[in-house]
């Protein structure tokens, strides 16, 4: 009675974890393994399993219908190849198994139906076009932590052509540049991918992230820890803000979201960094720019910018940093005393505040901004394309330039 009540509950059981408990193989007891057969996840990582017989006999004897193995943290050998494909699994983890990709492509040839392939802290250093024959079923891939894999161009160019991933990780793979290949106007790379995640790459340059735009259905986007940051606060938000602007279906950022503000001043603020390019029809600027039309379509042209202006006598010489107090309401009310760049756009300055003040200004309040002049007197902020400076250089003329001024928001 006792065995019974006890084979009951193993046919409840649809996943077991032997990790790290120094399993070197499976015994042939099939009374307890009949009742098994329902197993859809094993865990087996970092165990003492040292060949891929082993695990040949495991999927072929005692899980036939097993949908997600882990043999991670394992070093094995393959000595035999199975009699059969298993057709039921879906995701592999072989996470630190100390491979590159020739013994990948040899081994996925009998899983056919995988969607899910965790390649992580191995030795990649190429993707072979072999591999992705193999996984031209696959939705998530993660490859991340192997710094030999190194090329964009031609490696993972070659995952582009699978119809159905949807996820794409590769941080930490010593990435520098991003480079799609030029193909036929009919075939579209990487035309399902919505997550990419490439922090701690080399990625420096924003031609980089142009390519990028190429990838229609990209969503969700992760460079932290890249060379195109910069070393400060304020470089950071501007690569942030640059990054935005060029990939118009994106939706978060470094996992974040971005909001309907953040994103108009991510694109006026970049329309407006390049806009004496644009204005001197440089050579490849539609090239290097490919959202740049589409965005003034979107918002207008930038400002023309006013080249070699000369410096007018009797105004004031003023930091790049302005020294601003931020007002919620009257004078009364909230205040936040902040340096901010004299070049940051008034769209820009928008989000800002709106971060500044995220318990009260939420997404679906709506305000203005006004300098403030004097007790009875204010100015509306109102163009989005002009810099801060704009607006507050007529008021730097006083006894004290290092008085800050005074932006007021008021809750329409």
């Amino acid at each position: 009675k006792q065995y019974s009540d006890y084979v009951l509950d193993l046919s409840s059981l649809i996943r077991i974890d032997l990790s790290c408990q120094w399993v070197n193989e499976f015994d042939d007891n099939h009374q307890i393994y009949k009742n098994l057969n329902q197993i859809k996840e094993l865990n087996i990582r970092q165990n003492l399993i040292t060949n891929w017989s082993q695990l040949w006999i495991i999927l072929e004897t005692y899980f036939p219908r097993l949908e997600i193995i882990n043999v991670s943290n394992s070093r094995m050998k393959l000595d035999l190849n199975p009699s059969n494909e298993f057709i039921f699994l879906k995701e592999f983890i072989l996470i630190d198994t100390d491979n590159d990709c020739d013994l990948y492509e040899n081994i996925f040839k009998y899983f056919p139906n995988l969607i899910n392939i965790h390649l992580d802290l191995n030795r990649l250093s190429f993707i072979s076009e072999i591999f992705v024959e193999r996984i031209k079923n696959l939705t998530n891939l993660s490859l991340s932590d192997n710094p030999t894999l190194i090329h964009w161009d031609p490696f993972i160019n070659r995952l582009g052509i699978l119809k159905h991933l949807q996820e794409l990780i590769i941080n930490n793979c010593g990435i520098e540049t991003i480079k799609l290949i030029n193909q036929d106007d009919s075939i579209e790379l990487f035309p399902s991918l919505k997550y990419l995640y490439m922090s701690d790459n080399k990625i420096c340059l924003y031609s980089s992230i142009n390519e990028l735009s190429r990838i229609k259905s990209l969503m969700s986007f992760s460079i932290l820890r890249n060379p195109i940051y910069g070393l400060n606060q304020i470089e950071n938000e501007t690569a942030k803000q640059m990054i935005i602007a060029r990939l118009p279906n994106l939706t978060h950022l470094n996992r974040v979201s971005i909001s309907r503000d953040e994103r108009r001043g991510a694109e006026i603020d970049y329309l407006q960094s390049y806009a004496q390019d644009y204005f001197d029809k440089k050579l490849d600027f539609i090239n290097e720019h490919r959202q740049y039309q589409l965005l003034i379509e979107k918002h207008g042209e930038p400002l023309k910018p006013i080249v070699n202006q000369q410096s007018k006598k009797g105004l004031c010489i003023r930091s790049d940093l302005l020294k601003v107090i931020f007002e919620l309401g009257d004078e009364n009310e909230t205040k936040i005393e902040k340096k901010i760049p004299s070049s940051m756009t008034i769209a820009k300055l928008k989000t800002f505040v709106r971060r500044l003040f995220s318990s009260q200004l939420t997404n679906d309040i709506q305000f203005n901004l006004f300098v403030v002049i004097d007790k009875k007197h204010k100015e509306l902020i109102s163009n989005d394309y002009q810099d801060i400076q704009f607006y507050l250089g007529n008021y730097c003329l006083n006894d004290n330039i290092d008085r800050p001024s005074i932006i007021r928001i008021e809750i329409i």
